[in-house]
């Protein structure tokens, strides 16, 4: 080894001292050499109970601790891991606006807590946003994500009916995030019924896409559409979960989940994520079919909703 190179305990002290919050974060785990699932059963035996998903995001950058009890068990982390008290809470910076001031952020707020990062969401989305997007609501909606042997997502399918809130709308927004070490040149969208590409955005950086799927015709208020589509991810990475994201109410969704037979979780759960707030785990999911989990559920609010697993 060249005696030159930082060792990884200079990397995290640097890390520490400049950040970003997600890498110090990573490299404390790293080098106490603990798993994710580790540290979540030392985190259990002191009464404090955070899902596995929200310790491997918290480490992606792909959400942050910011609810009390968060930020209790990120004092606990720092303890477990020998790290000096209130190091890594530092690096959080000021917290994200919250009730009244709400309406004084940037118009990217409206994607927190939906899902992130809110800003490559925004930048991705609105080039796309048209007038039909607020005259529309999901009526049913049925997510079959498919899960390959190298333990990444390769296909969504979704079928959707939408109901048109007043006359006009003619088209539907798609937006998808991939995995981190991912590519929105990945992201391939393929209109399958009642529905033909639109625009479509792709970010420069973060693996998202937004595109339009456009009817046939005009809705009239109270009229529905059914359409279906599917969504292949040529070069996928790694994935721990599935979700779907709703920024207005639904009525019904379902999403299944269904695994390679090689590529089996050793188990899965249900989590909930409201706007603002972190995740909320929700019931462990049998197999059923020997490959095969999903969550189904009515009236379903603005959030996100979705399927976790762990490999091992």
């Amino acid at each position: 080894m060249d005696s030159a190179s930082p060792s990884p305990r200079a990397d995290l002290e640097a890390l520490l001292r400049t950040g970003p919050f997600h890498a110090a974060l990573r490299a404390a785990i790293e080098e106490s050499g603990l798993t994710l699932e580790g540290l979540r059963g030392r985190l259990a035996r002191r009464g404090i109970k955070v899902s596995l998903a929200s310790l491997s995001y918290w480490q992606q950058g792909r959400s942050r601790p910011e609810r009390a009890d968060s930020l209790r068990a990120l004092r606990a982390i720092e303890s477990i891991l020998g790290l000096p008290g209130r190091s890594l809470i530092v690096l959080l910076g000021p917290p994200r606006p919250r009730g009244r001031w709400i309406h004084r952020a940037p118009k990217y707020r409206r994607y927190d807590g939906i899902l992130e990062p809110s800003i490559a969401l925004a930048q991705t989305i609105e080039p796309v946003l048209g007038p039909s997007d607020n005259k529309l609501r999901t009526y049913a909606m049925e997510d079959i994500a498919t899960v390959g042997p190298d333990l990444a997502i390769h296909r969504v399918r979704t079928r959707t009916v939408l109901r048109a809130l007043e006359d006009g709308p003619d088209r539907h927004l798609f937006v998808y995030r991939g995995e981190p070490g991912s590519d929105s040149r990945s992201l391939v969208l393929q209109p399958t019924e009642n529905c033909r590409l639109g625009r479509v955005s792709r970010h420069s950086v973060v693996p998202i896409i937004a595109a339009e799927l456009l009817f046939d015709r005009s809705l009239r208020a109270g009229e529905t559409q059914l359409l279906e589509y599917e969504l292949r991810i040529e070069h996928p990475a790694v994935s721990l979960d599935h979700r779907r994201a709703f920024r207005y109410p639904a009525d019904a969704y379902v999403m299944s989940v269904r695994f390679a037979e090689s590529a089996l979780p050793v188990r899965c759960h249900s989590f909930r994520q409201d706007p603002f707030d972190t995740e909320s785990p929700g019931t462990e999911l049998l197999m059923t079919g020997g490959r095969s989990v999903h969550l189904a559920t009515r009236d379903v609010p603005r959030g996100t909703l979705g399927i976790a697993w762990e490999w091992d």
